[in-house]
């Protein structure tokens, strides 16, 4: 047995705790990292890897003394750093070995201490190693390291920050000599490739081993009935929204802590909004990376300590992150990837032993189709690729920057620690020339020929720069009463939506906003459901391999090997046979062509759809002298034609492209690219050309890539979109196929397939096209909306609710009838009327409320109702008060309407 091999004090220890038998990955893990070996160790969740790793570390610590930073523990979450320190520390004190954490939240006393007194195994984030680095103190410590743990290896083998690591530790071992390397994963798709990033020019032997734990997944779809459709007007939600949530919280009521994930920050606060609203005194709460470190502990406090029965997350809690007993994982919608799908039903039954139960609830056909195909992939053990991207020049310049800040480096020593990393193993001496000659000449580094040293702007690039996550400047949610932070919001959705009284949600509740200062927003609590905020990178791709097999599946229909429950198969069933006999598949490509609008219905993942879109639009555009628009998802391109043509332009267009060609058009396509604009701008920040807080919209993109057009930098942005964006290799292998006539082309008449593109976008709160109980509860809103009555004649102001609006509304201090209906945030626009020069900005306000006033006068008091629509300015409202209705929904579907498009106008253009 593998805990024989260990010190009588730790099998003592583990006695105590009741633990006597190894499981299979101890087993095997133990005896190896004992001898010495660098390992790779794959396993699933809960089987006990951190003590595969830790154990047999402890048990050499224990048999050499010694001083200083002797293990590193590296995870990419802080959050797992906290739930590593609380079970090391745990096993660390009976040993009298010492165990501390140490990243960016770690209070300055406590990292004084650190560097004072070093322990014994120190957890931390890849950014936190870049400072260590730094200090004369640490440096020294670090000499001691002997062990390096890498947990969850695979979140950080095919990013920047993991290319950051992985210099990183080639940095390290120059500084203490070689050391043994450990890596841990649950998931991976390519052991081998992850397997040579963890060890570089070393040896890394994996060590596998098969789960016998049980993976029960199932697919369910919910049913929509009368009571689904009254609560869905109750919520302001769409009806398959609303049942979805019945469902998940009948499962969730039916089980003692179940996490429910989501796949972005967005969904997760329209769900826990809802649910709020639903039941203010709910135990379901909400938990994402957007939200402050304080409300994230207690959250994850409460649900350990069953306070909380069900947890609304996103992959914050995908991670090894010790939440207490869950026994039920729940996945709303398609997880999108197979991998994201075994973390995530993994945090249920975590302890050796136990069951993995969990379901993925769908409504829409696609989600449908998508999650039965990664469920049974799942099962199969049937995981992604996984790459590692070559040659990063964003982290070449980030780390020659970095190496400088602890004194003179020598560039041939360099050099060589940076091809013994994995990601650089390739790296030419005249690219590594190139890049230094770049940073020479932003001044980030001062050249002396043989070695170079840091320049005073390198130091603060360097700070600036620890991080090679994406940067876009947050802002503080602070409450007004409380003072208490609440989370954070992106730049973009303040920008683009934040003023006064607007409504949005995080933390699962309404807030209202009261003040926009510098850097922080402050907000009161409400009732009420509000706009979500927009949070950057959460998009996750579809791979080719899940979309093909969506249309294989379809083409094939046999539903035998996908465990979806009856009415998931009939409601994917029923949407195959309405799309009649022409269905696009993995084998089948479909054209749906009406007047300036074209889908192209094809099954072939998000990058690889995307790629073809943006050649398409570009040739299209080429073609027709007018620019073609584009969306795409991971089953269809949709195109928007400046004018009507013909589907054999768009097939010949299709069939023109060449597999050989696929990199040079789109190196073509991205000249003129708004791609390579925003990511342009981060390689720049990361290259030290523009500040780190720099606005990207603020930037003159087209003078700062003339100035820089054949240098590494503009290479190296082209390289980040390829790679980030679109999927060259997938794309070449699918235009092959068509080349060889693998896969066929139809054109066809207008489809339920080609349709349902149409709706992707649409949003969670309210549906494109609502039903009346959303309606009524839309009106309800609209009635219950306080107005400031404003007389024009006199500047009287007086408050109404638009439902005591009188028929006829006359001042009550003049008797006038020129009164506007103002909504609070704009009621102190009365008094421009009394300035004897008002600005040109102040004038349009005038006019509008002119306008604002006469829409009273004629339309009485449902204009009232029209202008209580947020965002239904005076123009919208002429507009919907001169319709001619024949009902009551018309009239309020039209200011939904109008509600929406300023909503997605006001959020996408500012």
């Amino acid at each position: 047995m593998a805990f024989e091999l260990l010190d009588d004090r730790i099998r003592a220890v583990l006695k105590e705790k009741g633990i006597v038998e190894a499981t299979k990955a101890q087993e095997k893990a133990i005896p190896r990292i004992l001898e010495g070996k660098n390992i790779l160790l794959v396993a699933h969740t809960g089987i006990g890897k951190t003590e595969s790793a830790m154990l047999p570390i402890f048990h050499n610590i224990l048999k050499t003394p010694g001083k200083g930073i002797r293990c590193l523990y590296i995870t990419p979450l802080r959050a797992l750093n906290r739930d590593m320190l609380g079970r090391l520390t745990e096993l660390g004190s009976a040993l009298d070995i010492q165990v501390a954490v140490r990243h960016g939240d770690t209070a300055q006393a406590e990292r004084q201490k650190q560097s004072q007194n070093p322990p014994d195994v120190l957890i931390t984030t890849p950014e936190t190693l870049q400072v260590l680095f730094t200090g004369k103190r640490l440096r020294e410590h670090l000499k001691n390291v002997r062990w390096v743990v890498v947990d969850e290896v695979h979140e950080l083998a095919s990013n920047e920050r993991g290319a950051q690591l992985a210099v990183g530790l080639e940095r390290l071992a120059a500084i203490s000599g070689e050391f043994q390397r450990v890596g841990l994963s649950a998931t991976v798709g390519t052991v081998e490739e992850v397997a040579g990033y963890l060890g570089g020019d070393r040896e890394v032997e994996i060590v596998q081993v098969k789960s016998s734990k049980e993976l029960d997944i199932s697919v369910k779809c919910p049913v929509v009935d009368d009571h689904v459709k009254d609560l869905a007007g109750r919520l302001q939600c769409d009806p398959e929204l609303a049942a979805a949530m019945v469902l998940s919280k009948e499962i969730i009521d039916a089980h003692r802590s179940t996490l429910l994930f989501v796949n972005t920050r967005d969904t997760a606060e329209a769900l826990a909004a809802r649910y709020a609203v639903w039941d203010e005194n709910t135990k379901i709460g909400v938990h994402h990376g957007s939200l402050s470190k304080d409300i994230r502990i207690d959250t994850e406090d409460r649900f350990k300590h069953e306070e909380l029965s069900g947890l609304i997350c996103t992959s914050s809690l995908e991670l090894g992150i010790d939440i207490g007993s869950v026994d039920y994982a729940l996945q709303y919608n398609s997880p999108r990837q197979v991998s994201r799908l075994i973390q995530r039903m993994g945090r249920a039954g975590h302890a050796v032993g136990e069951k993995t139960e969990g379901s993925i609830i769908a409504t829409e056909p696609d989600e449908l189709a998508e999650a039965m195909v990664i469920t049974r992939k799942a099962v199969a053990g049937e995981l992604e690729q996984l790459n590692v991207r070559e040659n990063p020049l964003t982290v070449l310049a980030n780390q020659l920057v970095a190496a400088s800040m602890a004194g003179k480096v020598e560039k041939e020593a360099t050099y060589s620690i940076f091809t013994r990393s994995y990601p650089f193993r390739n790296l030419s001496r005249d690219t590594f020339n190139d890049v230094i000659a770049q940073l020479v000449s932003i001044g980030l580094i001062f050249d002396n020929g043989t070695d170079y040293k840091r320049s005073k702007r390198g130091m603060t690039y360097f700070y600036d720069n620890l991080s090679m996550i994406r940067d876009e400047r947050t802002f503080l949610i602070r409450e007004i009463s409380s003072r208490r932070i609440v989370g954070t919001l992106d730049e973009s959705f303040v920008a683009s939506f934040a003023e006064p009284y607007a409504v949005f949600i995080t933390q699962g509740r309404s807030w209202r906003i009261v003040e926009l200062r510098e850097d922080e927003v402050l907000v009161e609590q409400i009732n009420d459901l509000g706009s979500i905020p927009s949070w950057t990178g959460e998009d996750i791709p579809v791979p080719l391999e899940v979309a093909e097999e969506v249309g294989s599946l379809r083409r094939l229909k046999n539903f035998k090997d996908y465990n979806g429950d009856k009415r998931a198969v009939e409601t994917v069933n029923k949407y195959l046979e309405e799309n009649g006999e022409n269905i696009p598949s993995d084998k089948l490509i479909t054209l749906e062509l009406s007047k300036r609008t074209a889908i192209i219905n094809m099954c072939f993942g998000t990058k690889v759809n995307g790629t073809i879109a943006r050649i398409l639009s570009m040739l299209l555009t080429a073609r027709m002298g007018e620019s073609v628009g584009v969306t795409t998802d991971p089953y269809r391109i949709i195109l928007e034609l400046p004018k009507e043509i013909g589907p054999k332009v768009i097939e010949d267009t299709l069939m023109s492209v060449k597999s050989a060609g696929i990199e040079s058009l789109m190196r073509m396509f991205l000249k003129s690219s708004s791609f390579l604009r925003y990511r342009f701008v981060y390689v720049a920040k990361k290259f030290g050309v523009i500040e780190k807080n720099a606005d990207y919209r603020s930037v003159n993109f087209t003078r700062l890539a003339e100035a820089f057009e054949g240098t590494p930098l503009f290479e190296e942005a082209v390289m980040h979109v390829l790679w980030n964006d679109f999927d060259i290799a997938g794309t070449k292998e699918v235009i092959g196929r068509i080349e060889r006539g693998e896969i066929a082309f139809k054109v066809t008449g207008s489809t339920p397939i080609g349709i349902a593109g149409l709706r992707q976008s649409k949003e969670l709160i309210m549906p494109q096209r609502a039903d009346h109980s959303i309606l009524m509860a839309l009106k309800k809103r609209l009635e219950d909306e306080t107005m400031s009555m404003s007389c024009v004649s006199c500047q009287n102001q007086w408050r109404m609710k638009a439902k005591d609006a009188p028929s006829r509304i006359l001042c009550p201090k003049c008797g006038g009838m020129m009164v506007a209906a103002l909504l609070p945030y704009n009621r102190d626009n009365i008094s421009l009327l009394k300035k004897d020069k008002p600005t040109a900005e102040e004038k349009k306000e005038i006019k509008r409320m002119y306008k604002n006033a006469s829409l009273v006068k004629d339309y009485g008091p449902k204009a009232v109702v029209a202008l209580a629509g947020r965002g239904v300015g005076p123009d919208s409202a002429s507009r919907i008060l001169s319709g001619f209705y024949e009902n009551e929904d018309e009239f309020l579907r039209d200011i939904l309407s109008a509600e929406l498009t300023y909503a997605r106008t006001k959020r996408f253009w500012g």
